[in-house]
Parts: structure tokens; C-alpha cells; sequence
């Protein structure tokens, strides 16, 4: 499937309140987080993202999680293993929008391939500026920056693929590359409670950059720009806010 016709799917999870799972490829699914009971909803509100998040209302509303042959979809781990085995043509190609099915038939680069899909349409249904999703550095209108105001949330995780794979072409191993790229960025997240890969930036809104060993790598500054995959949906997004009303963290919190 296209990226946009999974988050059509997984609206229409939470417009139906539909747990059901939705199947990717062999060993991976989504599965939705009903009625803001995910983390995404859960750790809106906590601490500093009081600031962050007080216009809003709907935070986690579209939560969802990425299960796949690991269990819980981890950025590190998925970064890991696919590096090598997935050529990065073909992850560019899936960040355009193209469909996995019609990128590769190599079963193995197809099910890493689908997995990373997955990770970029988490990216852009949940972190952005609408008042549904947690605030991210890629692709906010007050940046200073001109490419951190052009870029959207899947630039992210693109950025550790492109350095990696740069690397290796330069003759570093896999695991010389992840010790290089991946282990400085990984830091304690409040949103997952857990030790995550974080945006590689340095300085505070309005003037947050990229670090300057990843900025060749910003995949919408190179193509001259990109567009976020939640922007066709913003309308319906809006009804399913308004029928199921404010998270109720964000009640407790600034009621």
C-alpha cells in the first residue's frame, strides 16, 4: 500500500472505534490506540509539553503502534537491521510516497521496506503543528531556518538512513556507522519513556538546526521540498476531533 492509504485506514479505525489490526506485510501490523489510550495521548501534556501542547486539544488522537517481528517497532533496532539490506534508492523512493510492493520483489528488503514505511507515516500522523499532534522541529512556520520551516516529520528518521548508507559507501561496517550516527542521538524520551533515537539538532525554537554532519542529508532540502502526508486528510481529521472531543489529559491537565 501507499503511505496514504494507510493513514486512510487508520482514521477510519478511530472514526468506526475499531481495534482491529491493520496488516502490512508477513510479521507486521498496526494496531490502533482507541479513545487516547496511547503514549502519544498519555504523555502529552507532562512537564514541559504543558507549554508546548496548551492550544492542544486532540494530541493522540490517531495514536497507533507499529508491532512488527520484534514486537514493539523500535527506531534503533529497524535502523539496525536494515542498513545493508535495504538499498537506500528504494527508501527514498517509499519517503516519496511510492508504494514497497511496487518498489522491490527481494522478500526481505519488501517486509524492512514496509516496516520503514510504517515508522515514516507515524512520523507524520503524529509530531507536526495541528492541534492532534505532539510538537516536532521539521516543518514548523516560526523556524528562523529555512529548511527546518521546509521540512516535514519523516525527515527524521530519513536523516539516520541517508548518514549511515553514506558511511558505508565510504567504507565504514554497519556497526561502525551506528556507533557513529545513531548511538550520539539517543537520549531518554518522555513521550516513550524509554531511551530513543531523538532529532539530531542543536539550538531552541526559533533557531533549532541541524547538526552539521547530518545536514547534506535533509532528503526535502535536497529535492527542493516535500509535502507532509496528513495534509489531504486535515478536514476529516477535524470531524473526528470534534465527535470524540478534547483528550482527557488535556482536561486533567489545564482544567
Amino acid at each position: 500500500m501507499k503511505a496514504e492509504e494507510i493513514i486512510d485506514l487508520v482514521i477510519q479505525r478511530h472514526e468506526n472505534e475499531d481495534s482491529s489490526i491493520i496488516p502490512i506485510c508477513k510479521g507486521l501490523h498496526l494496531e490502533p490506540m482507541l479513545n487516547y489510550t496511547g503514549k502519544m495521548a498519555r504523555n502529552a501534556y507532562w512537564q514541559y509539553k504543558k507549554n508546548w501542547h496548551k492550544d492542544r486539544k486532540y494530541v493522540g488522537i490517531l495514536d497507533h503502534k507499529i508491532m512488527d517481528p520484534t514486537g514493539k517497532m523500535e527506531h534503533s533496532q529497524l535502523l539496525a537491521r536494515s542498513l545493508g539490506k535495504v538499498r537506500i534508492e528504494s527508501i527514498r523512493a517509499v519517503y516519496d510516497g511510492d508504494d514497497p510492493f511496487e518498489i522491490t520483489d527481494n522478500q526481505e528488503e519488501l517486509e524492512l521496506l514496509c516496516d520503514i514505511q510504517c515508522s515514516l507515516i507515524e512520523q507524520e500522523v503524529n509530531w507536526g503543528v495541528h492541534d492532534f499532534q505532539q510538537r516536532t522541529h521539521f516543518g514548523y512556520p516560526e523556524m528562523n531556518i529555512d529548511y527546518m520551516r521546509n521540512a516535514v516529520p519523516r525527515d527524521f528518521f530519513l536523516l539516520f538512513f541517508e548518514r549511515c548508507n553514506a558511511l558505508i559507501k565510504q567504507g565504514m561496517s554497519v556497526e561502525e556507522s551506528l556507533r557513529v550516527v545513531a548511538e550520539p542521538q539517543k537520549e531518554e524520551s518522555l513521550t516513550a519513556m524509554k531511551i530513543v533515537l531523538m532529532p539530531p539538532r542543536t539550538g531552541s525554537a526559533p533557531n533549532v538546526k541541524l547538526r552539521e554532519e547530518f545536514l547534506p542529508y535533509l532528503r526535502s532540502d535536497m529535492i527542493g521540498g516535500a509535502e507532509p502526508w496528513i495534509t489531504p486528510f486535515l478536514g476529516r481529521i477535524e470531524r473526528l476531533c470534534e465527535s470524540k472531543g478534547p483528550s482527557p489529559y488535556f482536561t486533567k491537565t489545564y482544567n
